[in-house]
């Protein structure tokens, strides 16, 4: 009878220390986007911009969705991501390098942070709706 009671003193000290680590731990969890809205300017329509883009908001499991604007120069795309702020910041920052986004020579000359813009389900091209699409299949995507 002694041992049972040498036994569950241990186990509730144990618990006891586990429970003291786990809730002083800190948490592990990842800065989230609840939503961004970006506009770009550039090489972005009839070169698979869209498709790129939301091909890495799904790489980095990013929610994501894009529009091209109805404008003469077809130069312009709204977009909007949620997820990771650092994957994010990740997409951004090679779009604003300057580099080639794909094969197609899709390429940011310019790239606004919005406080606002559509509603995901008001874009074109999505995470969730982009393999709806008859994409060209001979592309490349760098970003």
């Amino acid at each position: 009878l002694k041992m049972v009671g040498v036994f569950l003193v241990s186990l509730t000290i144990i618990f006891s220390l586990f429970w003291l680590v786990a809730s002083t731990r800190k948490s592990d969890t990842v800065p989230m986007s609840s939503g961004r809205y970006f506009h770009v300017w550039g090489k972005v329509q009839g070169v698979m911009f869209r498709q790129t883009l939301i091909r890495a908001a799904q790489k980095r499991n990013l929610k994501g969705a894009a529009t091209n604007l109805k404008v003469p120069q077809k130069n312009e795309v709204e977009f909007y991501l949620a997820g990771d702020n650092a994957k994010i910041d990740e997409i951004v920052s090679f779009m604003q390098s300057g580099k080639d986004l794909n094969s197609w020579g899709a390429k940011v000359e310019k790239l606004v942070e919005m406080s606002s813009g559509k509603a995901f389900t008001d874009h074109q091209v999505t995470t969730d709706n982009v393999d709806n699409f008859n994409w060209s299949k001979n592309v490349e995507f760098y970003l």
